[in-house]
């Protein structure tokens, strides 16, 4: 029979009363199948000074520290040492300085008081879940950076010889080196066009780096959009030809001014046409509008192709999703159209999504962007907010769950600014501080319930509303949280995979 695993483990105890500090090391040392390095310090300064010199796995921090307090410290332990978990400790039971340490990222708040009855082994199993996960994401973060180096640089040596091999082509086609007959002429077309091809992949690989690392600024002037996409549709005229794609195109006579940089929004119109032309079948029909409503211009390109499976559809504008479905698959491309173009239309400050049922019924895209003024004066946007990310608050007072919950959301997208609150009076707080793009929702807590969070909410202006997400354990509340204007519920205990896809279409789904 195997021997038990015994889990190693380094504490550091801060506290300035000697009696306090003895008390704690007392209660960790009575943990079974824990071998503990347990250090003490009577000053944040002093536990700051240890933490350089010794990687602790775990903090107890009281919040009284002379001359400053427990809070100061746990941010520039956060700051500073990322792996490290930390439990802030109490004289007494402070509901206040409880969030406060949440929301600074404390894993949990203990009385000492409650010292004796907490389930020390219970805590130390869980700060071992959360190093591992910390240091997981930390490995893949430093993967991914890697990874987007390599393609980078391969991409800046690729187009250096791209550009002589595209400019020598030219200057034979143009008859500079001598006259062609017809079937050379045709190969030195096909050869500039295949290279011209793969110059505006690589192109877009850099500009996807780029705008990750919000290295630009975007200069937005007024850009009549009518103009713009007749510009693009004449561009695509060649492969609509080639395909005989029945065009239909529907623009009203007056112009539609919008906020932009003319040469990006040039770009992603050129890339929703070309993926309609690419995946609409021979002689298939193609419809491109441009609408306005309610200070909005809206652009949809509709195509009679395949359509978009509904597995894919909600990763339709990750990065490389066209190169996830392998090298069987029917259409060419590495997927980065859709994802570069998201970001370029959110620095504008429009949305962009995609519509489809898939089986052959074709496929939607729609663009839509703030009306402007034509007359408006230019405004500078920082590169950086291409990249905004979504904001995803948990509202929950039970932080197993929450750490569940938290965990859960790392599966749907990299780009989820994740926040928790732990009443419902900070639930409103939050809301009304950060907007966020989704509020995950438990009905029961002490104070105010869910269902009064709901009811406030309600009486918000649309735009300061966001969809709410409801998590119960009572089957009985399921229909009066929808009753009280709840998005979506769930009764608890729910699998991951639901969970996940109720997020992605609240995150996903556009609001018409």
């Amino acid at each position: 029979m195997p021997a038990p695993t015994v889990l190693a483990f380094s504490v550091l105890v801060v506290d300035d009363e000697p009696d306090a500090r003895t008390l704690l090391r007392g209660e960790l040392e009575k943990v079974p199948g824990v071998t503990l390095k347990v250090g003490t310090a009577g000053t944040g300064d002093e536990a700051l000074n240890k933490l350089k010199d010794t990687p602790f796995d775990l903090v107890f921090l009281d919040y009284r520290l002379p001359p400053t307090n427990g809070l100061d410290i746990l941010e520039k332990i956060r700051q500073h040492h990322p792996k490290t978990a930390v439990v802030m400790t109490t004289a007494a039971g402070n509901e206040q300085v409880a969030v406060a340490a949440m929301k600074k990222g404390a894993m949990d708040y203990i009385t000492q008081r409650d010292l004796r009855q907490t389930d020390l082994g219970q805590l130390l199993r869980r700060v071992i879940e959360i190093r591992d996960l910390v240091n997981q994401n930390m490995e893949l973060r430093q993967v991914n950076q890697m990874k987007n180096e390599f393609i980078a640089n391969v991409s800046h040596e690729l187009r250096t010889p791209l550009t002589v091999v595209i400019g020598y082509a030219n200057t034979m086609k143009d008859g500079s080196m001598g006259p062609l007959n017809e079937a050379q002429q045709k190969a030195l077309g096909s050869m500039i066009e295949r290279a011209e091809g793969l110059m505006a992949t690589l192109n877009n690989i850099l500009r996807i780096r780029e705008v990750h690392e919000g290295r630009k600024q975007l200069l937005l002037k007024p850009v009549e959009l009518n103009r713009l996409v007749a510009a693009a549709l004449e561009r695509a005229g060649r492969e609509i030809r080639r395909r005989k794609l029945k065009l239909a195109a529907e623009q009203p006579a007056s112009e539609i001014w919008v906020m932009a940089d003319e040469e990006k929004l040039g770009d992603v119109i050129d890339n929703l046409l070309s993926n309609a032309c690419k995946f609409s079948p021979v002689e298939g029909a193609l419809r491109v509008t441009v609408v306005t409503e309610k200070g909005h211009a809206r652009l949809s390109v509709i195509d009679a192709g395949p359509g978009v499976p509904p597995e894919v559809l909600p990763h339709i504008f990750d990065t490389f999703s066209a190169a996830n479905q392998g090298p069987t698959r029917e259409y060419p491309g590495l997927g980065l159209g859709l994802p570069l173009s998201k970001q370029i239309v959110e620095a504008l400050g429009g949305r962009i999504w995609i519509e489809s049922e898939g089986s052959g019924r074709g496929t939607t895209a729609r663009l839509e962007l703030p009306v402007s003024a034509k007359d408006a004066p230019p405004t500078v946007v920082d590169g950086s907010e291409a990249v905004r990310k979504k904001r995803v608050l948990i509202v929950e007072d039970n932080p197993d769950l929450v750490e569940v919950l938290m965990l859960f959301l790392a599966s749907v997208s990299r780009n989820l600014a994740i926040s928790t609150a732990h009443s419902g009076f900070e639930a409103l707080e939050r809301i009304e501080e950060e907007l966020p793009s989704l509020v995950i929702l438990d009905v029961m807590m002490p104070g105010m319930d869910g269902f009064e969070v709901l009811s406030r909410l309600k009486r918000l202006p649309g735009d300061k509303r966001p969809p709410v997400m409801v998590l119960t354990g009572y089957s009985d509340a399921l229909s009066r949280a929808k009753d009280a204007g709840a998005d979506e519920v769930m009764l608890k205990p729910f699998e991951k995979n639901a969970f996940v896809k109720k997020v992605l279409q609240l995150l996903g789904a556009p609001t018409v």
